[in-house]
């Protein structure tokens, strides 16, 4: 890799690492650190990287060394920030602790046991065909394996989402999953570089590195507080998004027939009467707090009510609001995007897919459809 390449996108790295552990908004910010630390290990593999097309690894043989055991951080600190953006109240345990079981054992093997000894990084392990498996090979592997269990975090992030918020957009962490995306390439190309050395491959790696640290850095500063409430309402939050998918919901003992029913009215009455989901940041918690109950409760009483989670109860009164609108004097105010705003919606994809999942069709075809039916109406006889 080019020398003025390598020094950029190291700078550019350990920029971006100070920017996302000290993030200017405050936003997400254990999940950030975690973040800045992948993005300072990739900086100091870059210094990996310079030391040995300098010759200076064998200059300094424990600096690199050092960088070698670094890498194995690279793998789980992506994990880690991805499970604390989706987890509205996680801690760190010991079980997220073994994840960097690899990092101890190899850095205790590498700079403690074989202190004098030339580095083991490219210890051979095995072979396939005539290609040689060395221990530096298997980063990579690690890498994809990981980032395919945090894309799997994020999709069920995104359905979590929706026990708790009307509008999932700016919090369902797409940026993140593109992020993801970017890096599998990276993995391809490194596997390459390890495996293949494929010149074509080898001049773009470079390039396609800087492309993805700009865009994390342009995501990272614009991203917004995926869970901005107050440390009750998470506790509470964390107990609804990981109770176990598909399993039957146990009724809060402080829930009776009769008082769900009173509920389940006043909740219409929220709806239809003062039109709640007109607030396009609608969620959970300011549900409860107009009926006077707990977040959990309010969760309970809405799938037991409706059969179905808080984000298509919601947008399910927004279509119906928008079919009023389509339909009345509004149209020739507002063109579509207006009149989704004014429905509750905060995006004109997010009403797109709400309408078609209630209606069966689009907007357009709903207009067009009821003007259809309107034509053909025999007119009154006088």
């Amino acid at each position: 890799m080019n020398t003025f390449l390598l020094c950029f996108s190291e700078g550019a790295c350990c920029l971006l690492a100070l920017l996302l552990f000290f993030h200017p908004l405050g936003q997400n910010p254990v999940a950030n650190r975690w973040l800045a630390l992948f993005v300072l290990v990739i900086a100091i593999a870059f210094t990996g990287i310079y030391l040995e097309a300098t010759g200076l690894g064998t200059v300094y043989p424990h600096l690199l060394k050092g960088v070698y055991s670094g890498e194995f951080l690279l793998a789980p600190s992506l994990y880690m920030g991805t499970l604390f953006f989706v987890n509205p109240a996680k801690s760190f345990t010991w079980k997220d602790g073994l994840h960097f079981l690899p990092f101890v054992i190899y850095a205790v093997v590498e700079n403690i046991i074989f202190y004098h000894s030339p580095t083991i990084i490219v210890y051979k392990l095995f072979e396939v065909g005539n290609t040689d498996i060395i221990i530096r090979d298997l980063l990579p592997f690690q890498m994809l394996a990981y980032i395919i269990v945090s894309w799997r975090a994020l999709v069920k992030h995104k359905k979590n989402l929706q026990l708790i918020a009307a509008t999932t957009d700016g919090i369902n962490l797409r940026w993140l999953q593109y992020f993801l995306l970017i890096l599998v390439v990276i993995g391809l190309f490194w596997i390459n570089d390890a495996l293949f050395g494929w010149t074509v491959l080898l001049t773009m790696t470079p390039f396609v590195y800087m492309g993805a640290i700009f865009f994390l850095a342009y995501f990272a500063v614009r991203q917004g507080a995926i869970f901005a409430f107050q440390s009750a309402a998470m506790e509470e939050i964390a107990v609804i998004v990981e109770a176990s998918p598909g399993k039957e919901a146990v009724r809060p003992p402080r829930l009776s027939d009769i008082t769900l029913e009173e509920l389940s009215a006043r909740l219409s009455q929220l709806m239809e009467t003062e039109k709640l989901f007109l607030d396009n940041e609608l969620t959970l918690p300011v549900v409860a707090e107009k009926l006077g109950i707990t977040i959990h409760d309010t969760s309970y009483l809405i799938n037991q009510a409706t059969g179905t989670n808080f984000y298509h109860f919601v947008n399910r009164y927004r279509v119906e609001e928008a079919k009023r609108l389509l339909l009345s004097a509004k149209m020739d105010e507002l063109n579509m995007i207006g009149i989704a705003f004014a429905a509750g919606f905060n995006s004109k994809t997010t009403f797109n897919t709400a309408f078609k999942k209630w209606t069966g069709g689009s907007p357009t075809d709903f207009v067009n459809g009821s003007r259809k039916d309107k034509n053909n109406q025999p007119d009154n006889p006088e």
